[in-house]
Parts: structure tokens; C-alpha cells; sequence
């Protein structure tokens, strides 16, 4: 079950700006495209010594577009016009004070907005809101609260951290617009978190004001990810961001986010596989595994899919859902999908669903064009401060791309715009994708497609050689 449609190619997009004749137009009219000004309210309170909040957040973005790709490379360039010193940036990102989380879902929102008004059509979008985590991979012990974490990609444990994070699909592209990092406890009391107990003395640590954002983000290393997607489906709509569905995988799968999505007038659609969790069915409490044994004869086949599935509805503390059990081929392993849209069929369920795995692509593509996860500050407030740059800096890209597909002539980006390739590179990979790791489903029944999926893409020497395929 893979996404293949809309995938967006950013590193595509990223080369139309490394033209020399355009860095230094895109560089001084960044902060007139995202409108980020309006934001000022933001960090108001936040002490800058003489220079802006804003301008020096506006750098920062800039900084992969003009072939910086840090403040040391920036503040000895010819790009520093101003001569803001080293110091000036690192007080931003180490600040505590800095509220990134409402500035991120601030530029979401206006992003959203602009790719709305740029659609040719009135026709309603499906939205949804995307969950996931990823493993950020840290060399050294001593940033603060790393620790040792499983890494399910290279099956290991690794230092770093567990990068949660929310995306929001508007019907043609995935946007970040929430996140947080978690820390694993580890299972020896001697090694807390994982670390040796020097190693974990010998870790940065600062006093932060109880009051402060980043006081409030570090105390989040330690509370489970099914709490902090339940906070960031709340404070999303809180600020006034809604979708029609919840999307995630089986490890986030559990009665509290279907009741929290049915509650906002959500519907949640889900893989499951939590063994004990109980149904009502035929008026008995009844786990998935055996509802799928009782209706074994119900069976059908999906031409679309390729996919033999069983349909069941049952009762879930009192809320009615749709259970579907897939598989490949007559013998291939059972897979699990929940929905609480039971007016929907099989073939728009599973179409919902293929959305999640835009998700994996926004890793993907984040990590190898934008940074993500590679800061190297020690300090907590610095590493969410670089998480935030580089979702605001694929946000750009993406309304880009969109810009660039839908309009003909100059609006936000006049002066910017260069032709982009009609079939993304992105779009051609995953098609291949599917078509290798269909041919291996049919051979080995016993693959897991969709675990094999995510070693294919996260895999740099396997990625690189697909890539050579169609370039």
C-alpha cells in the first residue's frame, strides 16, 4: 500500500535557485513571499540587541538557497552584507523564549491558505492529518537529552533522538506543521536512557524559566508519542486547522486518538495490530484476529489492488467502525486497517491510507536537501530551533512547486520562476518502487512490502541506485 501520486521533488525544486543571477533577488524578497512579517507578535517579548528577530529568522531560511548551509559559511560570506556576527544567531537559537511551535503552524496556515486560492477548481479537497516519527541520529552524548533509541530502519539501537512528527495534506501536497523529540528510558535502571551514568552527568543542561516554550518542549522528551499526537491534534485545531481524516501507522493505532478524531468530527483510518484489544461482535468482546477467523469465508478479491480483503463492522466502546482484513495473494501475511468511515468502500479507504506515505518522503527529502536532524548544537533549544528552519524551509519549496505546476504567469514568486521538469523525479521513483516491490510480494508472499518500503527509501546506496534507473 504506497503513495504514488503528488510526491513533490524537492531537490528539483531546490536547484531552480542556484542560479547566480537569482540568489541574491530570492534572498532579499524571501521575507516578502512568506509575508513572514506578520509574525512579529510572535517574538515580541524576545530581546534581539539592535538586530530584528525576524531578519535574522529570515537568514536562517535563506540559507540552503544561497549555498550556505550554516551560520559560520553565512557570517564569512559575501551574503553578509549587514556583518551580523555568529553570536547574534546562536543567542536566537538557544533562546528558550522563542515560540517556534506557534511560528511553524502560523507559516502552515498561511501556506494552506495560498494553495487554496491558487486552486483552479472548487471542488473539495480531502484533508488529512498525518502522523509519524523518524530516528534523528546524534555522534555525541553530551547535547541535551539524547539518548539511545531503536532504530527500526538498520534494526539497531543508535544515539539520538525520536523525531514525532505531524503533517497536514491538503489534497495535493504534505505540509509539517507540528513536531517533538522523544527519548527512550532504556531497560537497565544503571544505564539511564541508555547512557552510562558519566555520560549522562556529562550531558548540557541550562535552567529554563517553568514558564518558557522551551522549557515546556524538553519536558515533552519524556511523555509517550500517543500523548503528544493527541496535544498536536488539539493544538492544531486550536489554532484553527482542520481535516477529514487522521492517518498513521499501527504503532500509533489505540482508542484515544479515534475517540480524540471522532470527538472533532475526524474520521481516523489506521493500521492495527494490537493483539488484545477487544470488539464487540455478534454481542461477543472479540479481538481483531478472531472476527477475521469467524468471516475467513466472507473473503474477497480487489482487482485495483491486487488485494484479497475481508469487510467487517463492529463496536468499539460504543462507536461503530469498519475492520478491514488484507492480504496479498492467498497466502500472504494478514494486514489490518481500521476505519470510522463505515459509509466508505475498500478502494477509497485504502486511496486514504496511500496518503501516509508522503510522510516518508518529507523524511527523506528533508533530511538529504534541508538538514533535518543534522544541527549539531548541544543545546536543546538549538535543535528544535534547526527542526523548525528546515520544515519552513520545505513549506517554501512546496508552495514553489505548486506555484510553478498552476500558474502561468508572476504573482508571489514573479521573477523566481523557472520551468520545472512535467514528470517529477519523485512521482517516476515511487511508480518504480511499487512495480519492483509488487514483483517481490508476488514471488516471496512472506515480504513485508510495506516495512521493505521504508528500508528502500531510507537506505542511501539502495535509494541512489533506483535514482540512476530513471534519471
Amino acid at each position: 500500500m504506497l503513495q504514488n501520486k503528488d510526491i513533490k521533488n524537492l531537490s528539483e525544486l531546490k536547484s531552480t535557485f542556484l542560479s547566480q543571477q537569482k540568489k541574491s533577488e530570492f534572498f532579499f524578497d524571501f521575507i516578502d513571499i512568506l509575508k513572514i512579517g506578520k509574525f512579529h507578535s510572535i517574538f515580541s517579548k524576545v530581546k534581539s540587541k539592535g538586530i530584528s528577530v525576524l531578519l535574522l529568522i529570515r537568514i536562517m531560511i535563506s540559507f540552503p538557497f544561497i549555498d550556505k548551509e550554516n551560520i559560520h559559511k553565512f557570517t564569512r560570506s559575501s551574503y553578509n552584507q549587514l556583518m551580523i556576527g555568529k553570536d547574534a544567531f546562536y543567542r536566537l537559537k538557544n533562546n528558550c523564549n522563542l515560540n517556534w511551535r506557534k511560528f511553524l503552524i502560523s507559516i502552515s496556515l498561511l501556506a494552506i491558505k495560498m494553495l487554496e486560492l491558487r486552486r483552479k477548481n472548487d471542488k473539495e479537497q480531502l484533508t488529512a492529518f498525518v502522523f509519524d516519527d523518524t530516528s534523528i541520529h546524534k555522534t555525541g552524548y553530551k547535547i541535551e537529552g539524547v539518548s539511545r533509541i531503536w532504530n527500526h530502519v538498520i534494526k539497531k539501537h543508535i544515539l539520538g533522538y525520536q523525531l514525532l512528527v505531524m503533517g497536514f495534506f491538503n489534497g495535493t501536497s504534505l505540509l509539517p506543521v507540528n513536531f517533538s523529540f522523544h527519548r527512550e528510558r532504556g531497560k537497565k535502571e544503571k544505564k539511564k536512557f541508555g547512557l552510562k551514568p558519566s555520560e549522562y552527568r556529562n550531558q548540557f543542561s541550562k535552567q529554563r524559566d517553568n514558564k518558557s516554550c522551551g522549557f515546556k518542549r524538553k519536558k515533552e522528551l519524556d511523555i509517550t508519542k500517543i500523548d503528544a499526537t493527541a496535544q498536536m491534534i488539539s493544538f492544531a485545531i486550536e489554532q484553527g486547522l482542520r481535516a477529514k481524516y487522521v492517518l498513521t501507522d499501527s504503532w500509533f493505532t489505540c482508542w484515544k486518538l479515534v475517540k480524540l478524531s471522532i470527538d472533532n468530527n475526524m474520521h481516523y483510518v489506521g493500521m492495527f495490530s494490537k493483539v488484545k484489544t477487544l470488539f464487540t461482535y455478534n454481542n461477543k468482546k472479540q479481538t481483531y484476529k478472531n472476527i477475521r477467523r469467524i468471516n475467513r469465508g466472507k473473503q474477497k478479491r480487489n482487482r485495483k489492488f491486487n488485494l484479497y480483503y475481508i469487510k467487517t463492522e463492529v463496536d468499539w466502546n460504543g462507536t461503530r467502525i469498519v475492520i478491514y482484513n488484507t492480504r496479498k495473494g492467498k497466502n500472504g501475511n494478514w494486514k489490518t486497517i481500521i476505519s470510522t468511515d463505515v459509509k466508505s468502500n475498500f478502494n477509497k479507504t485504502l486511496e486514504i491510507y496511500q496518503i501516509r506515505w508522503s510522510i516518508e518522503v518529507l523524511f527523506k527529502e528533508a533530511k538529504q536537501m534541508l538538514n533535518l536532524g543534522k544541527s549539531q548544537s548541544n543545546d536543546f533549544d538549538g535543535q528544535i530551533t534547526d527542526v523548525t528552519i528546515s520544515f519552513i524551509q520545505y513549506i517554501f519549496l512546496s508552495i514553489k512547486n505548486n506555484v510553478d505546476k498552476y500558474e502561468t504567469k508572476g504573482g508571489v514568486f514573479e521573477g523566481t520562476k523557472e520551468d520545472i521538469l512535467e514528470t517529477k523525479l519523485h512521482q517516476r521513483l515511487i511508480m518504480l518502487l511499487i512495480a519492483i516491490l509488487e514483483a517481490i510480494e508476488i514471488i516471496f508472499e512472506n515480504i513485508d512490502i510495506d516495512e521493505l518500503f521504508i528500508q528502500m527509501i531510507n537506505n542511501e546506496e539502495a535509494y541512489s541506485k533506483i535514482k540512476k534507473l530513471i534519471a
